[in-house]
């Protein structure tokens, strides 16, 4: 009997949303599968039972017991907030991978933002201004420190866009050992060194999972070690910094601006401070939205079924 594949990735974002014929290539490099695609959640949680293999958004943990036949579940996410994990880990889940060109991308366009003034320069030219001085004085991004937070697939993509401008580039993760990352040049740190590093960084990435171990990792204390002048780029969750915690930096100047894809609070309530708030940038949790997005699953979706499915 040959295996199935039910898929659920309806999606309000619709770079995000597939159709059957996003699955073209799964059709021809798998002739003997068969794909299953479903309109509606409740229709989706209907297949369970009946499923080899799933790729989807969500998937609740109560849902493994009514599953006998799965195999192993599929999803775009890099995160693990929304599929949950099976209890005993008899069944193995495969997150997504593919982000790292486009967070870097996104990262460096927020980089490009405050680092040339644009919002400043927009302002003169909304009053038709000739102000030559509004972005002086400016460092090239060459001759500046960047610190990423979580060095996984995304910090290394990152690391090598970055590298490639000429900067100095260090990765922060618990599990790296020191020295340099041979395959993209950064320095590696461990989290002890985070006070001296924070103080050295002109920009600050935050590319951390979320969870009780990582929420509020950048309290108040942390954020009172950043760099004058520095800015501060949040691509991981929002819950990894207290956001009263972060409109207090701001406000004394411990940091001279932040660049926001993700909030606590999503969408992000219209009372926030963080909306009205001259050097925050907010992006609507957005940094992978582009063309790209569903050819680049699809394409490692046919890499990770080879080893469930027989060509």
């Amino acid at each position: 009997m040959a295996p199935r594949l039910d898929v659920w990735l309806s999606n309000e974002v619709r770079a995000m949303s597939f159709d059957e014929q996003d699955f073209e290539p799964v059709r021809a490099a798998y002739p003997g599968l068969e794909i299953v695609h479903h309109r509606s959640w409740r229709d989706f949680e209907a297949s369970v039972p009946e499923a080899d293999l799933i790729d989807t958004w969500a998937f609740p943990v109560a849902w493994y017991e009514r599953a006998p036949r799965l195999r192993a579940i599929f999803t775009p996410a890099a995160g693990r907030d929304w599929v949950m994990a099976h209890p005993t880990g008899r069944v193995p889940v495969v997150h997504g991978t593919f982000h790292g060109p486009m967070i870097a991308e996104s990262l460096l366009g927020l980089m490009l933002h405050f680092n040339r003034r644009i919002p400043q320069m927009l302002a003169n030219e909304a009053a038709r201004g000739w102000n030559r001085n509004l972005q002086y004085p400016g460092s090239l991004l060459r001759n500046q420190r960047a610190l990423l937070l979580g060095y996984g697939a995304i910090g290394r993509h990152c690391a090598r866009v970055l590298r490639s401008l000429g900067m100095e580039v260090v990765g922060c993760q618990r599990t790296r050992p020191e020295g340099t990352d041979p395959e993209t040049g950064a320095r590696l740190c461990r989290p002890g060194e985070l006070e001296h590093e924070l103080a050295q960084a002109d920009h600050v990435v935050l590319l951390l999972p979320g969870g009780e171990e990582t929420r509020g990792f950048l309290s108040r204390q942390r954020l009172g070690w950043f760099k004058p002048g520095s800015f501060l780029y949040n691509f991981g969750r929002g819950t990894t910094v207290d956001e009263t915690d972060l409109l207090w930096a701001l406000d004394r100047g411990l940091l001279a601006g932040a660049g926001l894809d993700v909030t606590e609070t999503e969408p992000l309530p219209p009372e926030s401070g963080l909306w009205a708030h001259p050097g925050v940038f907010v992006h609507p949790h957005s940094s992978c939205v582009y063309d790209e997005y569903r050819p680049m699953h699809v394409e490692e979706l046919s890499r990770q079924l080879e080893a469930f499915v027989v060509s």
